[in-house]
């Protein structure tokens, strides 16, 4: 008889994180930068240069440009990949909401803090009924 030893990742994480800004505009300009470098990472897995799964140790050409071009210095090559896992990303006033099951948010965090915010992270399943997470 075997007997299976295993690790799954089929638990949902229903994590928030929610960046909150000293003023609407740090926080439009936060989620601009967002969206921008995530549309970039976008391009480089559709380019074959960034392939979710086996992280690189080096920036491509374009976004280590980009990186310097946003003023993001705190984003390592492996987290990469992060900006193009599942999430719904939100801004609310002076706030960035991100929801998300992954628990791998490091470089989004990097980001909102790099940017300014001061930032919550918890999982809804935890903490329901705060207006956030899937489901409500």
């Amino acid at each position: 008889m075997k007997v299976w030893y295993g690790y799954g990742t089929e638990h949902s994480m229903n994590l928030v994180m929610i960046g909150r800004f000293k003023e609407v505009s740090a926080a439009e300009r936060a989620h601009a930068v967002i969206k921008e470098f995530t549309k970039a990472l976008q391009a480089e897995e559709e380019a074959g240069r960034l392939i979710i799964g086996e992280p690189d140790d080096r920036f491509s050409g374009e976004v280590l440009k980009l990186l310097s071009d946003l003023s993001i210095h705190s984003i390592g090559p492996r987290e990469l990949e992060q900006f193009l896992y599942d999430l719904t990303m939100r801004r609310e006033g002076d706030s960035i909401v991100v929801t998300t099951d992954e628990t791998d948010v490091q470089a989004l965090l990097k980001v909102l803090l790099d940017k300014g915010a001061r930032i919550e992270v918890y999982s809804a399943h935890d903490y329901p009924g705060t207006g956030h997470g899937r489901g409500e």
